[in-house]
């Protein structure tokens, strides 16, 4: 952690080309790169004869081999349209610095990763109470329940990726739904985009804020965009407390890796979290979770103040 610590939030040497313009250049890239992960579903669906959305559809009647076949299809898609684009960005801008522009080049200390894990953790039952809400607010406005039709086939999806019969499609499933998002996104929203919108803004909290925002827009999920709203900006608070995207992207690996698991050990609740279980959580465990939430936050913080005064 010494040597993260010796970076102020004033170094800039690491970039110096112009921030919009590397923001700009990522989300280009991004978009060309989605569209090249979008074919290859598109292949994947027409080698089994089938369209996109018939062959996206497993479920705990399709064959193990059709769904190891989708959760390879997912796998591709999701490198192509965050991992390499994000690759590509820093490799152009960075050239071998790439690592450390993204901080990426030292691994965090045992205790600052533990209040990382927690304060990720102790969110949880906030971010049930925002899906509550959200849930709500959609069920009071008719012009959004078209957006939550469009969602079926996504829940169907997710569902599916869940059937999992044997130990080796629980690990395909952490690979698909938790490893790979946690690096991909985190690269691309938390180390380009957070770290790019807070040199242009010059505001950090706005940066994280903006930052949020795209990260929940672009999951496309109406009823969870509350919740998806404050994961991001957890994580985006973790990576600007810590200068190491090594602990946004380990707490990603946890939020989602818990719902692979959870499913894992109890089948008979996937439907629970699709649905969004623990909708009477008691009030205590929120507020408890909300204290947890503000003291690990608070010496995240410190720690920060801490490196930065030192």
């Amino acid at each position: 952690m010494s040597e993260l610590h010796m970076e102020s939030d004033r170094d800039t040497s690491l970039f110096s080309p112009k921030p919009a313009f590397v923001l700009m250049t990522t989300l280009l890239l991004v978009g060309l790169c989605s569209i090249m992960g979008s074919g290859l579903l598109l292949l994947a669906a027409s080698l089994r004869g089938m369209d996109l959305q018939a062959a996206l559809q497993i479920d705990a009647n399709s064959s193990m081999g059709s769904r190891y076949f989708v959760r390879a299809a997912l796998f591709l898609n999701h490198v192509a349209s965050f991992l390499l684009p994000a690759a590509l960005a820093l490799w152009l801008f960075y050239k071998k610095k790439g690592l450390s522009a993204a901080k990426l080049h030292v691994l965090p200390t045992a205790g600052t990763l533990m209040l990382g894990l927690l304060f990720v953790m102790s969110a949880f039952p906030l971010a049930q109470a925002a899906f509550v809400a959200n849930k709500w607010l959609v069920d009071q406005v008719p012009a959004l329940q078209s957006l939550v039709h469009s969602e079926k086939l996504t829940i169907k999806l997710m569902e599916g990726l869940l059937v999992m019969q044997t130990p080796w499609e629980m690990l395909a499933s952490l690979v698909v739904m938790a490893i790979v998002p946690a690096l991909g996104e985190e690269l691309v929203f938390r180390g380009i985009g957070q770290q790019k919108l807070i040199e242009i803004t010059g505001k950090p909290a706005l940066g994280i804020a903006l930052t949020a925002l795209v990260f929940s827009v672009t999951h496309f999920e109406i009823q969870r965009f509350f919740a998806i709203l404050l994961l991001g900006g957890v994580l985006g608070l973790l990576f600007h407390w810590t200068k190491n995207l090594w602990v946004p992207i380990a707490a990603h690996f946890l939020n989602n890796g818990a719902q692979v698991v959870i499913a894992w050990l109890n089948p008979e609740k996937i439907n629970e979290l699709k649905d969004g279980a623990g909708e009477d959580l008691p009030v205590a465990v929120i507020l408890s979770s909300a204290a947890v939430f503000v003291t690990t936050g608070f010496f995240l913080w410190k720690e920060r103040r801490l490196a930065a005064d030192g």
